[in-house]
């Protein structure tokens, strides 16, 4: 079992007991207690990839906050016939479901399309670095589990490539899925350019992601460049996902957005 220097296993989350315990490598940024939407969508493409089938598509649906305390992860039998199946799981706080997600698979075939058919991708960034702790301040997924480097556009949109640098359980590799999965949240990247990220929240509910096949490589390119923000509370964004040959696949994400509350004599 790997560990880092501080003691601690390196990997999102260990077994404890009948559970699992999220390390402080899943943290998410809006606060201290709470995961990571990118380690949660990790977790279920770990648990749901497949070498045998295509993985289509996922969907995660994050329907109360996941906390940084043990939890219960059920995986449901596989479903379906031979072209087409189907799989999901649920994870659990306290007996209550607070994510599931649902693979859709097909059937692999070897097709012949024509070149004009994926587009290429645009250049890798030359190198990859963890974001400072200073930027949520605490120890959490963005600065201990995520390498990554993002450009912004004068457009309002958000490219970039990302790096899962530890497992997502212990003493399991690394695969394509959790790979995209994890990545594939960071098309809430296009939200910051629309709202500033110390007026607003927008914690994300739920990721759909649509693939053509799995990534290459342990980089994975996300181009954000659509967002629509309601007044209602409801906004949604919307990426391509990319890796070193060309494009795999599609990603929207929905997200409650909240006003911060502004500290008095703030403009």
């Amino acid at each position: 079992m790997a560990s880092d220097r501080t003691g601690e296993e390196s990997a999102l989350f260990v077994p404890d007991g009948e559970q699992l315990r999220p390390t402080s490598y899943a943290v998410g940024p809006w606060r201290p207690d709470a995961l990571h939407g990118a380690a949660v969508a990790a977790l279920f493409g770990a648990v749901l990839d497949r070498d045998d089938r295509t993985v289509a598509r996922v969907t995660v649906d994050i329907t109360a906050t996941v906390p940084c305390r043990p939890l219960a992860l059920a995986v449901a039998p596989i479903e379906g016939g031979r072209r087409v199946q189907r799989q999901s799981a649920a994870l659990s706080a306290d007996d209550r479901v607070v994510a599931r997600a649902t693979a859709l698979y097909v059937a692999k075939s070897d097709l012949e399309l024509p070149t004009s058919a994926s587009e290429a991708p645009p250049p890798p960034a030359s190198e990859l670095s963890l974001l400072p702790e200073t930027r949520a301040g605490w120890v959490g997924f963005e600065n201990r589990a995520m390498e990554l480097h993002t450009v912004g556009d004068a457009d309002r949109s958000m490219l970039g490539w990302f790096g899962l640098r530890i497992p997502v359980l212990v003493d399991r590799p690394l695969t394509g899925l959790p790979r995209v999965l994890a990545a594939a949240d960071y098309t809430s990247g296009v939200m910051s350019r629309r709202l500033s990220m110390r007026q607003w929240t927008f914690a994300s509910l739920d990721l759909t992601v649509n693939l053509t096949r799995r990534p290459e490589g342990e980089w994975v390119g996300v181009r954000a460049d659509r967002a629509v923000v309601g007044d209602d509370g409801s906004a949604v964004s919307g990426s391509t996902l990319f890796d070193r040959s060309g494009d795999i696949g599609l990603c929207t994400e929905t997200h409650f957005v909240q006003a911060l509350p502004q500290a008095p004599g703030a403009s």
